[in-house]
């Protein structure tokens, strides 16, 4: 088949994956793009051939469409999912992940409705940078204790970040605890404090994290902090969502397809951006920082 010319579903943009999804009157499943819907057991011509993705069928002809021209009844909203699915594509090759790709689009629409407001990530991202800094150093529990407590953010903390302050923490429990200065600057870059995202392979610079603390109302009231906050484009969240939850996925892939590939990323980094991401979309109609869902 012709490099320019693509199979997906005229009606949702699913693309087959190679598997053998379909199958004929005579017991037989195949991938039907193998044969151009023809069984290679009994012969029968199909004309129709269903979507895995949405349930649906079209004619078989109409899976065939090339690389520049949409299928009209594609539509405006799946052309926008298009640029999403490129844009969440490129990325993850520039990370060294080339070989996973999204089949079915309608899982890249999204409500920006289900965000929680700029007020409940200002307040996490304080008690992020609270619990990091804990984590890092002990000694300064109760000063950081007293201020969370004397600001209200106490209150919005959650149930296993409280025991850091209340009990001793195991060192895993503490390394753990580090690592959430990573979901606080993405949640950071979510509210603008900061521009740009460091790269998945490496931890933000002293220089450029020193930068953002001095934006944060560390030992002070955040009352004027937490009104001044707004969210960037929230496409740009949505994305980097999903870039992240795709890496999550990727060792797993891997391992199931027997394959060996180099990723440049830093794995903790990512899963830090993915919870908070998540969190921050409401995934799985949640609410609570520890119920975050980042199952796939």
């Amino acid at each position: 088949m012709s490099a320019e010319i693509r199979r997906e579903c005229p009606k949702c943009g699913w693309e087959p994956d190679g598997y053998p999804h379909w199958g004929c009157t005579c017991g037989h499943s195949w991938n039907t793009f193998d044969t151009k819907a023809k069984c290679p057991a009994c012969g029968t011509q199909w004309q129709e051939t269903s979507c895995p993705g949405c349930r649906q069928s079209s004619k078989h002809e109409l899976w065939y469409t090339s690389n520049t021209k949409q299928t009209e009844s594609v539509g405006t909203d799946y052309s926008e999912l298009r640029k999403r699915k490129q844009i969440i594509e490129d990325k993850l090759v520039g990370y060294g992940i080339k070989n996973s790709r999204i089949s079915y689009l309608p899982y890249l629409e999204f409500s920006e409705d289900d965000f929680q407001t700029p007020y409940e990530v200002g307040c996490r991202i304080l008690i992020l940078w609270a619990v990091s800094f804990v984590a890092g150093s002990p000694a300064e529990k109760d000063t950081v204790e007293n201020w969370l407590k004397t600001t209200g953010l106490w209150n919005k903390a959650s149930e296993r970040e409280k025991k850091l302050f209340e009990e001793e923490v195991s060192q895993r429990d503490l390394i753990d605890f580090s690592w959430r200065i990573e979901a606080c600057i993405v949640l950071s870059w979510a509210v603008n404090l900061i521009e740009n995202l460091p790269s998945l392979n490496s931890q933000m610079a002293d220089d450029e994290l020193d930068a953002l603390m001095v934006k944060l109302p560390i030992n002070e009231s955040p009352g004027f902090f937490l009104s001044t906050l707004f969210f960037r484009n929230k496409e740009e969240i949505f994305i980097e969502n999903i870039i992240n939850e795709m890496i999550t996925w990727y060792p797993r892939d891997l391992m199931l397809s027997d394959k060996n590939e180099e990723q440049i990323i830093n794995p903790a980094i990512s899963f830090e951006r993915h919870y908070a991401l998540n969190w921050v979309r409401k995934f799985g109609g949640i609410s609570e920082w520890d119920e975050t869902d980042t199952s796939t």
